[in-house]
């Protein structure tokens, strides 16, 4: 039986990562004459890229926890920033027109997804590329292929602001920790990532299960989108699988949630992970130039969660196994 671990050891554990990359970031922005780090105006801006790497990486991580790897999350949200977005600007810049459209079109898309995937019997890796380019081809082809612009719409900008960024913040959240917690479908889910075979012959409904759990996927990229869009200008996919790499590079903060969810769960790791890893790329951009800071960034990103896995990850960790080895060893002394 594993030992439980105590409050104080949650909260150090939960907190180390974060409180470590600001005091660093911060010495290094200071040392710079950046003496605007961790300012009130810094938070306000950095809320929106941690909501777009939360989000994204809740809906990531959603069905990765499952055990699939969905590539067409790019795709969905693009396809329906464009229609939502072109749609909501055109009935006077309707804000809350553009995060219904940004819901319910994401969760129309997820699903679609889900049922190429269940009743085509494809594994998940072409179901889920096959509707990324089949996605992507239809951006061209909508509002003549201009894509969206909400760059100098400070109206339609509302949702990807503060303090109006806190509202597709916080309902993503909530959704996946109402999946995760709360509905039979997110319980069951772990049954069938772990033994698939053996959940299916006690009464679980697999392809009712895949479905909703992208239900759920589907209303948590549609928060990402609502924030997503007003970024930049998001053009129309002319070249396959461009959204792929659009998507994926909020995937970092997946992998730190699951190594702190011993402490904290799933949920609020990720949202360190993604607060980690913005302090990491602000901090770095704002000493640096803006195409060297994002270089650097995606460089160390790259190292910092290979290091930081080999660490704290339970199986197949270097350092653990050199452990388990050592206490093995002293174990077969003793006898």
């Amino acid at each position: 039986m594993k030992a439980k671990i105590g409050i104080g050891k949650r909260i150090a554990g939960t907190l180390a990562l974060p409180v470590l990359m600001f005091l660093i970031m911060m010495v290094f922005c200071y040392s710079n004459g950046k003496m605007y780090f961790g300012t009130l105006d810094m938070w306000k801006t950095l809320i929106v890229n941690i909501t777009v790497s939360t989000t994204c990486a809740l809906g990531i991580g959603l069905q990765f926890n499952n055990g699939r790897f969905d590539f067409s999350g790019g795709a969905v949200m693009l396809l329906s920033a464009i229609i939502g977005g072109n749609l909501a600007k055109n009935m006077n810049n309707n804000v809350v027109l553009f995060a219904v459209l940004c819901i319910a079109l994401c969760t129309l898309l997820s699903v679609f997804v889900a049922v190429l995937y269940v009743y085509g019997r494809l594994p998940v890796a072409i179901s889920t590329i096959t509707m990324a380019l089949i996605f992507e081809s239809i951006t061209p082809l909508v509002f003549n292929g201009a894509g969206i612009n909400f760059i100098a719409n400070m109206e339609m900008k509302k949702l990807a602001t503060f303090p109006g960024v806190l509202i597709p913040f916080i309902t993503a959240v909530l959704v996946y920790l109402f999946y995760k917690r709360y509905t039979l479908t997110g319980k069951q889910s772990l049954l069938l990532t772990n033994n698939q075979g053996a959940a299916v012959d006690i009464g679980i409904n697999e392809k009712k299960n895949v479905i909703l759990s992208y239900v759920y996927s589907g209303i948590i990229f549609g928060c990402a989108t609502m924030v997503w869009t007003s970024s930049t200008i998001k053009s129309a996919s002319f070249t396959s699988l461009s959204t792929v790499s659009d998507l994926f590079t909020n995937i970092l903060p997946v992998f730190i949630g699951l190594a702190l969810s011993k402490y904290c769960g799933e949920a609020l790791g990720t949202v360190i992970g993604a607060v980690t890893l913005s302090l990491m790329s602000y901090g770095l951009q704002a000493v640096l130039s803006a195409e060297l800071g994002s270089a650097v960034s995606m460089v160390i990103m790259g190292l910092f969660i290979f290091i930081f896995n080999i660490i704290t990850t339970p199986y197949g960790s270097i350092i653990t196994a050199w452990f388990e080895a050592r206490k093995r060893k002293e174990e077969l002394k003793k006898t």
